[in-house]
């Protein structure tokens, strides 16, 4: 898990399509007006909700994680390994 994977959970959250993703301050700019806190505070929050997010399993390795996964693509976006799995 990364800031990439967060990036990308943002972008499926607030609708951001690549084009839009080229100008770097595009999605700061939208998180903070939805979010009301810069996209490095939002990173922190998502790792620790991470861990209270339900357990998926992977299709092709079938490991479990827990994980964010996209409103519209069948694909987690950021994830950790669930402990114990």
């Amino acid at each position: 898990m990364d800031e990439f994977d967060f990036e990308e959970l943002v972008a499926d959250m607030l609708g951001i399509r690549d084009e839009q993703r080229e100008d770097d301050s595009y999605m700061e700019n939208l998180f903070y007006e939805n979010f009301d806190m810069d996209m490095e505070q939002g990173y922190k929050l998502a790792k620790a909700l991470l861990q209270h997010t339900p357990k998926v399993q992977a299709g092709l390795s079938r490991k479990t994680y827990h994980a964010f996964v996209s409103k519209t693509e069948p694909v987690m976006l950021m994830k950790i390994e669930a402990a114990g799995a």
